[in-house]
């Protein structure tokens, strides 16, 4: 048993150097080791401890069966991933982090592979202590028993008034604003583009419009935070009843609730002008509704109003957001194949007709009410620029005469280069000279017509260098599997209205500046992100992290059925990954929203039983 206590102590000494290491401000690799300190020592000791146990004692994974220890490793080996490639992008320029990768690979698979099992076996044991109601508060039988709606609806709201009064009328994003600017234009010009969802710009803009129209502009703008807020609280309260179906324990329930309540997030982004403010909300509501229909089949088709209801979301999700329709793409087709043979015919034929409801209303509704369709919508190729920017940077020498005129053609070529920023695509889209904005016919057709031409160029680009394109991927993707990684500088929210419309005196809406000392502290309360444990909450990479976790668990308990219930999530983050900001949590919020959801699921015995 020696050599396993050897093993035990050296594989502690990995997971601390992978925890303390220094790839950032030395280019040294024996400092960059980091081992110094009174952390660091107390780190290794710990590590020893538990890593005997586990190979000496063969605790933790002692009675693992071996799916269940290859399921686990490659979680383990998909975190360690994430991580070395996290910690790639912030290296110093000059430190040999392929070596340091190879003990910060050994360090972090170990320690994750114990983490990860630890908490599978936990799991199963957790479900054992769902609450039958008996025993517990008069406040918990209100809220979670006899009036769960109206109860939590009611914790929430509560929640949310520091940030309405402190935020009134609201907050203003830039999209948020853009899109009452296309109102505007609408009223001006007769039409606006579909760039941003129509549905949501008609709700914001009329709002605008009418608010000021009426005198009443402050009143008027606060119907939309008022609104968006009613929404996260209704969403909160059917998230309880679906636990309170799956009898779980009123400590998830809580946690749940605290969690939608007082996370400051979703109370900011409530006050906000911004369609993600509506989107996650009904992205939740949707995979409730997905969950109701895998876990209680019966009691879905009993109610009759369910199967109107998760397509009723899915329209309007599809609406709010331009990739909504991705998340229908990949859950209704696995939804059908788990729907019973007496529903199949049912089910198929609403999600058909649901999904031509939603091409009647983007192809002929929204046309015949002024909105342009754009032939190409930039942000689809958001990665791709990045991709040709990074390229122009990396291998100068080896862009051709023909592709450095075709590309100076679309792009200011020389400035496309330099502005290259991996944590926001804004600045090579804002060096096209062929785009939505230049567009004469207002569709974007001329960028059509060359499309093809780009697509040769990137090709023939990638054929030459692909480790830039795959480099460029993860330099602007990383945040969404690296929880070490701070949000973009807006993905804290926005605690100001002054964007486009206001700073243009196009409306007299005003926060009330009696109440900007308020504002600025609801703004410190964010920086609980700083905290220990909590901070994790803040990281987009983190919610990714427990997506597969959950689903890596339900795979190896063969609970298949309930991977669909994680798909809109799952689904989300790949939208993530190729989208034009890296590690933006209002991009990650309808993943963030549905991990307490997915932890009740996994971690309950009734799943199989309703």
């Amino acid at each position: 048993m020696i050599w396993k206590k050897i093993l035990a102590a050296v594989l502690a000494v990995f997971s601390t150097v992978a925890l303390f290491a220094d790839v950032e401000s030395t280019g040294n690799l024996s400092m960059a080791l980091n081992g110094d300190g009174i952390p660091q020592l107390i780190a290794v000791v710990l590590l020893a401890y538990i890593y005997c146990r586990v190979l000496v004692i063969n605790d933790v994974i002692g009675n693992m069966q071996m799916r269940e220890r290859i399921g686990y490793g490659i979680i383990a080996l998909l975190f360690a991933v994430s991580m070395i490639i996290g910690k790639a992008q912030h290296t110093a320029p000059d430190l040999k982090y392929g070596y340091l990768a190879v003990v910060l690979f050994i360090g972090y698979i170990s320690m994750f592979y114990v983490i990860v099992a630890w908490l599978g076996s936990r799991l199963d044991n957790m479900g054992k202590d769902q609450e039958n109601g008996s025993g517990v508060s008069k406040v918990t039988k209100w809220i979670f028993e006899d009036h769960v709606i109206a109860g939590v609806m009611l914790v929430v709201f509560i929640c949310r008034l520091p940030y309405l009064i402190s935020f009134f009328p609201c907050s203003m994003s830039w999209d948020g604003g853009a899109q009452i600017c296309d109102f505007y234009s609408l009223l001006d010009n007769g039409a606006f583009s579909n760039h941003h969802p129509p549905l949501v710009s008609y709700l914001y803009g009329s709002v605008a419009y009418f608010s000021q129209k009426w005198g009443i502009p402050n009143i008027g703008m606060f119907i939309i935070p008022l609104g968006q807020t009613c929404l996260s609280a209704f969403a909160a309260a059917k998230v309880c009843e679906f636990l309170k179906k799956l009898k779980t324990s009123y400590v998830f329930r809580w946690a749940a609730l605290a969690y939608y309540a007082l996370f400051t997030v979703w109370n900011i982004f409530d006050v906000t002008y911004i369609k993600d403010s509506i989107y996650w909300q009904l992205s939740l509501l949707f995979t409730l509704e997905a969950a109701c229909l895998v876990i209680d089949s019966e009691g879905f088709w009993k109610r009759r109003k369910s199967l109107f209801l998760m397509l009723l979301y899915g329209v309007l999700m599809a609406q709010t957001r331009n990739n909504g329709v991705f998340v229908l793409l990949f859950t209704l087709p696995a939804l059908f194949i788990v729907v019973k043979k007496d529903k199949k015919i049912l089910f198929g034929g609403a999600s058909v007709a649901m999904f031509i409801f939603i091409y009647f209303v983007n192809n002929v509704i929204y046309p015949a009410c002024g909105v342009r369709n754009l032939e190409v919508k930039e942000d689809t190729y958001c990665i791709m620029f990045q991709q040709t920017a990074k390229y122009g940077r990396d291998y100068p020498e080896d862009v051709t005469d023909d592709e450095r005129e075709f590309l100076n053609k679309m792009f200011d070529y020389d400035e496309l280069v330099e502005v290259y920023n991996p944590q926001l695509a804004d600045w090579v889209k804002n060096c096209l000279k062929i785009c939505e904005a230049s567009s004469a016919d207002g569709t974007n057709s001329e960028f059509a017509t060359i499309k093809k031409e780009y697509f040769k160029v990137w090709f023939n680009q990638l054929k030459r260098h692909p480790l830039s394109y795959i480099d460029t991927f993860f330099e602007c993707s990383y945040g969404y599997y690296y929880p070490e990684i701070k949000p973009y500088k807006e993905g804290m929210g926005f605690y100001e209205m002054d964007r486009h419309m206001f700073t243009e005196g196009m409306h007299e809406a005003r926060q009330i500046s009696a109440l900007a000392p308020a504002r600025f502290l609801l703004e410190q309360v964010s920086k609980i992100e700083y905290l220990p444990g909590i901070g994790l909450l803040y990281r987009c990479g983190f919610y990714t992290w427990c997506i597969l976790f959950a689903v890596g668990y339900l795979i190896v308990r063969k609970r298949y059925r309930e991977v669909i219930i994680a798909l809109p999530a799952m689904v989300n983050i790949l939208v993530c990954l190729i989208s034009p900001v890296n590690t933006c949590v209002r991009y990650a919020m309808p993943v963030m929203c549905a991990v307490p959801l997915i932890i009740c699921i996994i971690c309950s015995k009734r799943c199989g039983e309703i």
